[in-house]
């Protein structure tokens, strides 16, 4: 008797967007977007398609990957996954964003290769700069080819423009030929990106996104007998989205359409899929979802991932099992594989006395270095030195990881002993460079000696709590966040055996969120410190923790 378990979604909740799965025998790998964290590109891991663990990451060469400056959201967009069956090799293509002011977007495709899909990965090989979403197909003659959203500036040409087809050839390690526009979409959205080319009993199947990230997003497929095209669409296009309905918006910028939001819809903003053939000869559409605070439009979280069992149809379209079109909050597992009852919120439990900085921990800019960040100098924690603000593009010291629940407590402890007032080291809950709080230790001058209190970043401007600061002369305490939701209430102590003190009033985080700031990120907690006095003072952190509340 075949059994079949149930997986949730999302299966990888908080900032994990823009996915890209691969399966290679029985085991599962997933490659998310990274923007302007090191080191680039994480790759999860899973048995079962419904709990993925943090296996790797991409890059961590600045040489190679310059993020220093980068405007939120740029950075690192879209990794692809592929598996080169004729030489055993698998493959990753990125996009750098660079700059996207004007809607000109500055950007350069990379593709890297390895033997394992731990690395150590290739140089980078440049592919193009024609636009973004760049993935690899491995066709089953021997030949190799890019898909790319072709991004169009011309004034009165359709936006964002067409997918192409580009022959590469990893001998020469670049592309060859010339390069042909083969859709323009399967649907009337616009927005048109996210391109996978799969194959499957004798068609070829282009897989993209349309309707913007935001919320009238969706996975379209069309398909052809020739990779070239002409490409037709699947007549229930799209095949999965939080928009079950036709619109028309081609050539409308305008990729978050809030005005899109479905409040029937349990996930929103379902798109960018990504199409997986398992060892149990089933298939899944892994695919972008996000979950917007109860009763409003602001996703905290960010965008994270989901997943949909998909059948093929007697006339050769993927569908939904489920059946329908609108993103199901549960899907059916692999046939006799077994899923587990763990939460998919797993959190972060990084302990600094064993000499080592957990591999959750992400650094904005640049990699993280000894000479800002090193648990030698200090054996049983880790020592972080200020550096700039977190207003700051370019040299951050800051360690965070994503919230991955809407109930959470994230917290640290650490001593940090100020000398001016502009040396500041504590707790941190991060959007961007523009969007944060604080819970800081200073040095006060009004107070005469060290200080904890609160500073905000949003929208670029600063504000301090300062009526809420409180003394600490010694410069040690305990630190807390505890989120709810669309709140954030700060907490202190001294030590474990004292009781939580509250700092500051609760706090309204919605301002942290992809529809408050015009960015697609998402909410990070950390731990940092700054120094523009110079650069000399240094914070000792004992540990830190992103906590789920059940």
């Amino acid at each position: 008797m075949t059994e079949f378990s149930t997986i949730k979604n999302p299966i990888l909740p908080g900032f994990t967007p823009d996915p890209a799965v691969l399966g290679h025998e029985d085991d599962y790998y997933l490659a998310t977007s990274t923007f302007n964290w090191y080191p680039g590109i994480q790759i999860f891991h899973s048995k079962d398609l419904a709990h993925w663990d943090l296996q790797s990451y991409v890059f961590n060469d600045p040489e190679f990957l310059h993020l220093a400056g980068t405007d939120t959201p740029a950075g690192i967009w879209a990794p692809d996954l592929s598996f080169d069956k004729k030489t055993g090799k698998f493959w990753i293509v990125m996009c750098q964003m660079h700059n996207m002011n004007g809607n000109l977007f500055d950007q350069d495709n990379y593709a890297v290769w390895s033997d394992s899909i731990n690395g150590p990965w290739s140089k980078p090989i440049y592919l193009n700069s024609i636009g973004f979403d760049c993935s690899l197909f491995h066709d089953d003659d021997g030949k190799h080819w890019a898909v790319t959203l072709e991004w169009d500036t011309r004034k009165g040409y359709q936006h964002p423009g067409a997918i192409v087809l580009e022959q590469f050839d990893p001998e020469q390690g670049k592309l060859v030929g010339p390069t042909k526009r083969i859709s323009r979409g399967g649907t009337d959205r616009g927005c048109l990106e996210a391109p996978h080319i799969y194959k499957h009993n004798g068609y070829y199947y282009l897989m993209t996104a349309e309707g913007g990230t935001g919320y009238g997003h969706g996975v379209v497929v069309q398909r052809s007998k020739k990779i070239e095209g002409p490409y037709e669409s699947d007549p229930q296009n799209p095949i999965i989205t939080s928009t079950p309905y036709r619109y028309f918006r081609r050539g409308d910028p305008d990729s978050l359409r809030i005005d899109l939001y479905n409040p029937k819809a349990s996930l929103q903003k379902c798109g960018h899929g990504s199409l997986v053939h398992t060892a149990t000869d089933e298939w899944y559409v892994v695919h972008l979802s996000a979950r917007p605070l109860p009763g409003t439009t602001n996703c905290t979280l960010g965008r994270e991932t989901s997943i949909q069992k998909v059948v093929w149809t007697k006339d050769g379209w993927l569908h939904m099992k489920a059946g329908g079109t609108l993103a199901q909050p549960t899907t059916e597992g692999m046939k006799d594989v077994k899923v587990s009852e763990a939460p998919q919120a797993v959190g972060v439990n990084a302990d600094f006395s064993k000499g080592s900085i957990d591999k959750h921990l992400m650094s904005p800019y640049g990699p993280r270095t000894e000479d800002w960040c090193t648990a030698k100098n200090n054996p049983g924690n880790l020592r972080i030195y200020g550096r700039q603000s977190f207003f700051s593009q370019f040299e951050v010291s800051l360690l965070a990881s994503r919230v991955d629940s809407f109930r959470t407590l994230v917290s640290t402890e650490l001593q940090f002993n100020p000398i001016h007032y502009s040396q500041s080291a504590g707790l941190v809950l991060y959007y961007d460079n523009s969007n944060w709080l604080f819970a800081r230790i200073y040095h006060s001058e009004t107070l005469n000696g060290t200080a904890l209190a609160i500073m905000k970043g949003e929208k670029g401007n600063k504000d301090e709590y300062i009526l809420d600061r409180v003394s600490l002369p010694d410069g040690h305490a305990q630190l807390q966040a505890d989120i709810e939701y669309g709140d954030a209430q700060f907490y202190w102590r001294k030590g474990s055996s004292d009781d939580w003190q509250k700092l500051g009033p609760k706090i309204d985080i919605s301002f942290m969120s992809d529809e408050q700031t015009g960015g697609f990120t998402g909410l990070m907690g950390g731990i940092g410190a700054w120094d523009a006095y110079r650069r000399q003072s240094f914070a000792d952190f004992k540990n830190f923790k992103i906590t789920p509340k059940k």
